[in-house]
Formats: structure tokens, C-alpha cells, sequence
């Protein structure tokens, strides 16, 4: 994320994205060793990328196909870990990095989800969805979706709002648009800090029934949120 944005979750009293991902690999990987790498804090030319066995990439908060600095660093970053050929897992902001890389299109979704993504389908097998529901929600949060896909991809996933989740067909690359590793009621606390924005697009009592299905999605864990991650992860061990 750009470091504007993690000023934001730290005005919001919300901890960094990453922290959940750390988390469900440590839970999974014992003696499991983490980094985080920051673009607007290292040097992206000089960093041993090569030093590390798998990556995965959080959210974030921008449009990838706006130009700026900071999306041209990820896309540098993202370059060169392609060309490691090694695991990578992106969530959200991730998935978009990745195909863009790969040439496909990032377009602003006629229809943004926040919250969560609702009656999510797997339409295509994959060890990453094993024992998932056909059918399932999942802690979601974009504005922007995937339009096109390259041949070396192959969808897994989609709702009627967007492809939801995509694999390369040769290399262990899985991207999903919505957030497994994210807290469904950690989007919500984010929402309450941007309030008046959604306030904008929906009422105030659309707004505190969204805010309570969140919350009660996280108790209930009804479709196994983080299941994806760790069969991901699974392959990795």
C-alpha cells in the first residue's frame, strides 16, 4: 500500500492489511519467516526478492491503471518477482497488479462491492477451493474489476458483478478479487472511518444493516473464510 494509506488505517485505528496475512501463515507454517516490503519505504532496484520462497500480495487502496510512482514501483515489483517463478498469491489490489502485468485490463466496476462479495461460484476446479462451498460470500471491498484475461489464465471464480478469482495455468500464481485473509467486520470498522463516502451511495439504515451483516458473517464463518489461503499455503509446505 502507499504510505498515504496506511496513515488512513492508522487514523481509522485499524491495523495494516498484512498483519492477517502474517498471521494465517504463521498459524499454518510453523517456524514460518516474514517480511514485509513496503515500496515507498525500500529501494525496489536493490531488494533481494530472490531471497524469499513464496509472496503474497495485500489490498490497496488505489486504481492500478492510473499513472503515478507508486503504481508504477508495484508493477517493477511485480516484475520481478514474475520472473523468479515462484509462488504468489495476490488479494484485491494483488490480483490487479498481477494481471496487469500480464496485459489484461483493470476497468472501474459498473458496480462496486463493499463489505463482501455475495454468491461467489467456482466454476472451474482447483486444489485452492478444496472443501469450499460451490456457492459462497467472502470479505470484499473494490471499485475496480477485471474486463479481460489472458490465455496463460484461466478463471476460477465470478459473481454477476465480476471474475472473482484466477490461476495461471502452469505457474502456482492464484489471485482472488475479494479478501479471504481479511476480518469481514476489520472492512467494516474501515467503512465507519469513511462513512460519510458511502453515504454518498446508500441510506443510513443500508449503511448500519451492511455494517451488521458484516459483523455477523465474521461470528457465524459460515463459508470458511480463510479456507482458500490455507490450502494455498498447504501446496507451499
Amino acid at each position: 500500500m502507499e504510505k498515504v494509506h496506511d496513515q488512513e488505517h492508522d487514523k481509522a485505528n485499524c491495523e495494516y492489511q498484512h498483519h492477517f496475512f502474517n498471521n494465517i501463515i504463521s498459524s499454518n507454517i510453523n517456524n514460518s519467516q516474514i517480511s514485509v516490503f513496503n515500496s515507498y519505504e525500500e529501494d525496489i532496484n536493490s531488494f533481494e526478492f530472490s531471497s524469499y520462497d513464496a509472496f503474497l500480495w495485500t489490498g490497496g487502496l488505489g486504481n492500478i491503471y492510473t499513472s503515478n510512482q507508486h503504481n508504477k514501483d508495484q508493477l517493477i515489483i511485480c516484475e520481478k518477482i514474475l520472473k523468479l517463478e515462484k509462488p504468489l498469491w495476490g488479494s484485491c489490489w494483488g490480483l490487479q497488479v498481477v494481471a496487469t502485468c500480464f496485459g489484461d485490463t483493470i476497468k472501474k466496476s459498473k458496480r462496486p462491492e463493499f463489505g463482501c462479495s455475495d454468491n461467489i461460484k467456482i466454476i472451474k476446479n482447483h486444489n485452492v477451493y478444496e472443501n469450499k462451498q460451490d456457492t459462497f460470500s467472502a470479505p470484499g471491498h473494490h471499485y475496480d474489476c477485471l474486463e479481460s484475461l489472458c490465455s496463460e489464465f484461466e478463471v476460477i471464480s465470478q459473481n454477476n458483478l465480476s471474475i472473482q478469482s484466477i490461476a495461471h495455468k502452469d505457474k502456482n500464481i492464484f489471485c482472488t478479487q475479494y479478501h479471504p485473509e481479511l476480518p469481514y467486520n476489520f472492512i467494516g470498522n474501515l467503512m465507519k472511518y469513511w462513512k460519510k463516502n458511502y453515504l454518498q451511495l446508500m441510506t443510513e439504515e443500508e449503511f448500519s444493516l451492511l455494517l451488521s451483516k458484516l459483523e455477523s458473517l465474521e461470528i457465524e464463518d459460515k463459508y470458511n473464510r480463510k479456507l482458500e489461503i490455507e490450502n494455498w499455503l498447504k501446496i507451499l509446505i
